[in-house]
């Protein structure tokens, strides 16, 4: 089970590279028989207890290490030795470049023999040596050293499989840890005018120092006066190497579009080494602006603006209309109760005219007709006598029709012309009383 387990291993190593662990352990398929072996550091004598080594070196200095390859198969090995630029992964796992790339910093500063021979089950221990360069520049300078087998294909192809550990050598001038970021963001809105959208912060952090460093990136995402903020932790940077760089994206979900949005991306840069100070880095900080027009709600706006500007356009056209027939009505009233008035005082005025026209011209005169026969009227008044008194003379009597002035009958024209008097005041009392009375008001609802 054990075998099984370490066969399965070499292979996920063949694939990754060298693995940093504190027991690198590695196996791998070699023809037909499995091979499991490990590379430590070494002081000369074994193990000396380390994981990896550290050192800090003047420029133009030379010191010796070693490493420890321990075979732990069955049959001998014969391994290659390598040394190449280290670097670290987006995982943060250390690892160094593989043969088909080619060294020019740290990688190129150590020599070690190109292969050793391992017995089964024993452990050799192999010499190496590290040259700073004298320009090397100070800070912090990557690598790693290792022990590979290739198996299958040929020799121009094939699978290499390689153990090893980090070189991590410091050069001692003036450090200057420092870091960079960058910042852009999107906006991704929906359809729907009352569904929020997305923000996307993309984000880059450099380190343009020259040591180690350990990253805390920060987002922080408001509109242009902060009324609207949203923050959000990115991945911590365990460690990264100088000229490195790491990427990452963060996503603020349920985001209404506001028109502008500020992102601001903030990297608390600490160091990895204890001999530097965990403050007085400047954090590394970047600014966006991130467009997020609410073009669905806008849309909704003036389509209920122009609803309701259409409702009160119909709404003023019928109360315009009803203006108008209620002024129609008022017209028509009043024409209506003039027409009543002036027949009423056109046959007033008829009456007496006519009524003056009967005074003026006197009492109708009884024109005796052809067919009446002439009748005589004889009318006689005497005044009472008394006794002793003697009667007036007689006079002759007339012949045919008497006025009826002589007849003893009242003038009747002063009546005539009172009554015709009367009538036409009254026509004209009535028709001031009727032009003075309110009229009736039409009010429209």
């Amino acid at each position: 089970m054990t075998r099984s387990l370490s066969t399965l291993l070499g292979v996920v190593l063949a694939f990754l590279g060298i693995a940093a662990t504190p027991t690198p352990v590695a196996a791998a398929e070699q023809e037909d028989d499995a091979i499991t072996w490990m590379v430590r550091p070494s002081d000369g004598v074994g193990e000396d207890g380390r994981s990896w080594v550290e050192l800090e070196l003047d420029a133009g200095e030379t010191v010796q290490e070693h490493l420890l390859v321990r075979n732990l198969s069955a049959s001998p090995v014969t391994f290659s030795l390598t040394a190449a630029d280290g670097y670290f992964t987006e995982t943060g796992r250390f690892n160094m470049l593989t043969a088909d790339r080619e060294s020019v910093d740290a990688g190129t500063w150590i020599e070690i023999q190109d292969d050793v021979e391992v017995p089964a089950g024993a452990d050799v221990i192999v010499p190496f040596t590290i040259t700073v360069p004298g320009n090397a520049t100070p800070g912090d300078h990557p690598a790693g050293v290792a022990a590979a087998i290739r198996s299958g294909g040929t020799e121009e192809v094939g699978i290499e499989s390689r153990v090893g550990f980090r070189v991590m050598t410091r050069v001692t001038g003036e450090l200057a840890p420092a870091a960079a970021a960058t910042a852009a963001g999107e906006y991704t809105g929906s359809l729907n005018p009352f569904e929020a959208g997305r923000i996307d912060v993309d984000y880059s952090v450099e380190n343009t120092g020259n040591t180690r460093l350990s990253i805390l990136p920060q987002v922080e995402v408001s509109t242009l006066f902060g009324w609207v903020s949203y923050t959000a932790t990115g991945e911590e940077i365990v460690e990264i190497a100088p000229g490195e760089s790491r990427s990452a994206t963060i996503s603020f979900p349920s985001v209404w579009p506001l028109f502008v949005y500020s992102a601001d991306v903030t990297a608390a840069a600490e160091p990895v080494s204890e001999e530097l100070p965990a403050r007085g880095i400047e954090p590394a900080s970047a600014h966006a602006l991130v467009v997020a027009i609410p073009w669905p709600q806008l849309v909704s706006i003036a389509v209920a603006v122009l609803l309701l500007w259409l409702l009160w356009r119909d709404r003023r056209r019928r109360d315009r209309k009803v203006a108008e027939l209620v002024a129609q009505a008022r017209r028509d009233a009043l024409a209506e109760s003039a027409g009543d008035r002036q027949p009423a005082l056109r046959r007033m005025a008829g009456s007496a005219g006519v009524a003056i026209a009967l005074l003026l011209a006197g009492p109708p005169a009884m024109a005796a007709t052809p067919e009446d026969d002439p009748v005589e009227i004889r009318v006689e008044i005497a005044p009472r006598t008394t006794p002793g008194a003697t009667s007036p003379a007689s006079p002759a009597p007339a012949i045919g029709g008497e006025d009826l002035a002589t007849t003893g009958a009242p003038d009747m024209s002063a009546w005539l012309w009172v009554g015709a008097a009367a009538v036409a005041t009254g026509a004209v009392i009535y028709s001031g009383r009727r032009r003075r009375a309110p009229q009736p008001e039409l009010r429209s609802r």
